[in-house]
């Protein structure tokens, strides 16, 4: 755990972790995105993508690697299934999606093994655990131009100028489809999935994604992890969602219509002069809420231990040092 001696491994882990996000926020091109539907300069994806570094491959019996889908550029994704070490349950086993499936798979791989040592009462559930890395055929852990094309919708160029990139944006209704259907229909085939034990883990952009499909098709998952959300992002267009998801709520009798757990991550010291931009979630009555501060860690050095944290939530437990957010007063 966080606070734990980690073994060498873990350690290493956590450092290519730091490295290969801080790669990823650095490495924006300066020219704006182009417009939804384009094609991004294929010599601008080129010299993104070779400042990334490679991803680890996971070779094991339970692991299976796989192209599936197009997106809204016509390119598949890759990915990564870990299926469960034991008998699955009759009613299906639990499942958890990650997004950035190349950087985030080898790190939820590695926590299982470290879980099992530091949590031995979920044992048995984390060997029933199905892992779904969403990631990429680049061979990359982190393909900045995939992930802006997937995690978002059609930005306007002067929310894209600040970023200074020229990257591809507006397919995140594609993604979500994909997971859905083609992803989703995919796995079922070669595991029996418990469906109401389907969760989602996003990071950055990812975490924006994540809490978009909360906030527009909130049944697709039961449990949803954000770490870092880019609430900011396209004029922070995912408030505006967000304040939605809310008013349909309480229009609604203030109660949601299926059971729903949230655990948002946020990286350093926390904000004091301002609130969380989901701070509002906390009022809703039906919405457990828990939040985690990784007081410690950068933006991108948080990601090994917010991968741990989403298993353990995954499986119905809570993560050490997620405090629930209680409801105003």
């Amino acid at each position: 755990m966080p606070n734990q001696t980690l073994p060498p491994r873990r350690r290493v882990l956590t450092a290519l972790t730091a490295l290969t996000l801080a790669a990823s926020a650095n490495a924006q091109p300066s020219s704006p995105a182009s417009a939804a539907g384009g094609a991004p300069s294929p010599r601008r994806s080129a010299a993104v993508r070779g400042n990334q570094q490679p991803a680890e491959i996971i070779r094991d019996a339970h692991v299976q690697s796989f192209s599936l889908g197009q997106s809204m550029t016509g390119q598949p994704w890759q990915i990564h299934l870990a299926v469960p070490r034991t008998r699955v349950p009759e009613r299906g086993a639990p499942a958890l999606y990650l997004l950035d499936g190349n950087a985030t798979f080898p790190l939820a791989w590695h926590a299982l093994s470290q879980l099992r040592q530091t949590r031995p009462a979920l044992a048995e559930k984390l060997n029933t655990l199905v892992l779904i890395g969403v990631g990429y055929p680049s061979g990359l852990r982190i393909d900045t131009p995939r992930r802006y094309e997937d995690f978002t919708a059609y930005t306007p160029l002067e929310f894209r100028q600040a970023r200074g990139s020229d990257l591809t944006t507006g397919g995140r209704d594609v993604f979500r489809s994909f997971l859905a259907g083609p992803l989703r229909d995919a796995v079922r085939q070669r595991v029996n999935l418990d469906m109401q034990a389907q969760s989602l883990l996003g990071h950055s952009m990812g975490g924006q994604f994540a809490m978009h499909v909360l906030y527009r098709q909130p049944g697709l998952f039961q449990r949803y992890i954000a770490g870092d959300p880019s609430f900011w992002w396209n004029g922070s267009a995912l408030l505006q969602e967000q304040a939605a998801f809310i008013a349909g709520i309480q229009a609604a009798g203030g109660r949601l219509a299926l059971p729903l757990h949230v655990l948002l991550e946020n990286s350093g010291p926390p904000a004091q002069e301002r609130p969380h931009p989901a701070a509002p979630l906390a009022h809703l009555q039906s919405l457990p809420l828990w939040h985690r501060q990784q007081v410690d860690a950068s933006h991108g050095s948080m990601l090994a231990a917010l991968v741990e944290d989403a298993i353990v939530f995954a499986l119905g437990a809570i993560p050490s040092h997620a405090e629930r957010w209680e409801r105003a007063a």
